[in-house]
């Protein structure tokens, strides 16, 4: 078996099955085994084909995880079977606790149906919670083998993300039970034989299946609808007569505004385009981030600022306080002028020449065979993974820092009010 360095890759096969196997200390952590098919786009198709323990088949079984146990995963790859879209396979793993920093050691590889196994095997790691081990990708009229060990802060939601899956957060009693934890199906005990001579009691019938009665129920439902429906096109015409007559007059003006839409879109797609270079946009960033910073800081102190007002209000007596008005005008006019939307933009537009960054870096190491280069350019990748980790962040929060900012400015206004 040939064991790759980190981002170094190696010809797998051209056809066949692969079998996927992730080992790993099993007294250092509980890994869960994930494997993301992935189109060109660099995203899974959808969430079909993002497999784990609970969802561990692929569409027509062409990706099976199996041997859930500890210290150990396989899967099995139908290379052939695997639709035209899918160019590449994703393997990685989560952790729930601890960092990967204690699963050096953990090793994936990959046995193809003819040919020779290659691996990676894990020699460091930060303080990272998921960890993409390697891929398996088209190359010319094969598949080639990728050693990446690339980690992600967070565990499983920014990886996840990362290949545009929609992670939803359950409640703690309704998370799924770990793979060792699982309780194997219990087996009924067989029902006592009855005495001789006795009679055996006749089981009750089965109950009527739920869906006939809820059929016997839905009989009317056609001619309710349409009731309903001839209800709402009435009022709805009432409304329209009596709030907007001049629509019936002219009924076109109800589209105008559609049609003005609709001609200001693009004839043709326009492609993502980055209008800066690389090194400009890790500048744009760090500016970003030192602006989110600033941001972050000033309505946290309007928070407290309306805090502190509102106490005073509630201890005046009669009058508001000196001061009040002022403070709550001043508020709202640095408020209104904080630039938040103007960051999302500008966060939006560096996440995109993120991931143009890192596809360029990734169709590089694709033909390259130096190991200085490869070297080079999975740090550079490594590098553009974070930018654009950060920046999915930064946007999160910024949308959530102008929600928040609308609603203190909607508190300090209600301040106006309850001191005309």
């Amino acid at each position: 078996m040939k064991i790759l360095p980190k981002g170094a890759n190696a010809p797998l096969t051209n056809a066949g099955t692969v079998r996927v196997e992730l080992r790993w200390p099993p007294d250092r952590g509980v890994l869960d085994a994930v494997c993301l098919a992935v189109t060109g786009a660099g995203h899974v198709p959808d969430d079909a084909w993002f497999l784990f323990y609970n969802q561990p088949q692929a569409p027509a079984g062409v990706i099976q995880l199996s041997s859930f146990t500890a210290g150990q995963t396989d899967c099995l790859l139908h290379l052939d079977r695997l639709p035209a879209s899918i160019e590449k396979c994703v393997f990685a793993a989560t952790l729930e606790s601890g960092s990967f920093r204690e699963l050096t050691g953990a090793t994936l590889t990959a046995t193809p149906q003819t040919g020779e196994a290659v691996g990676f095997t894990l020699t460091e790691a930060a303080d990272e919670q998921a960890l993409i081990f390697a891929e398996i990708y088209r190359h010319a009229t094969g598949w080639k083998f990728r050693a990446i060990g690339q980690g992600f802060r967070g565990g499983l939601q920014p990886l996840a993300e990362h290949f545009g899956v929609a992670v939803t957060q359950e409640p703690p009693d309704a998370s799924p039970t770990p793979p060792e934890s699982r309780p194997s199906p219990a087996i009924p005990a067989p029902a006592p034989e009855p005495e001789r001579g006795s009679v055996a009691a006749v089981p009750p019938p089965p109950a009527p299946p739920a869906d006939s009665s809820r059929a016997r129920r839905s009989r009317g439902f056609p001619f309710k609808t349409l009731a309903a429906l001839v209800i709402l096109l009435g009022g709805g015409a009432g409304a329209l007569w009596v709030y907007y007559p001049e629509l019936l007059d002219d009924p076109s003006q109800l589209f105008k505004d559609s049609r003005d839409f609709v001609a200001r879109l693009p004839a043709v797609y326009q492609p993502v385009t980055c209008a800066w270079t690389d090194a400009e946009v890790f500048e744009r960033y760090h500016a970003l981030g030192e602006s989110y910073v600033k941001i972050l800081q000033r309505v946290d102190r309007g928070n407290q600022r309306l805090a502190s007002l509102r106490l005073a209000l509630g201890k005046a007596d009669a009058q508001c306080p000196a001061s009040f008005l002022d403070d709550s005008r001043q508020e709202i006019d640095q408020l209104e002028k904080l630039p938040v939307s103007q960051w999302i933009g500008e966060a939006t537009q560096l996440n995109s020449c993120a991931g143009l960054m890192i596809k360029k870096i990734e169709s590089a190491l694709n033909e390259e065979t130096r190991p200085i280069v490869i070297q080079r350019l999975v740090h550079e990748a490594d590098r553009a993974r974070n930018l654009e980790s950060d920046l999915t962040n930064i946007s999160r929060d910024l949308a959530y820092l102008s929600n928040k900012t609308g609603r203190l400015i909607d508190g300090f206004k209600e301040n106006l009010d309850a001191c005309p």
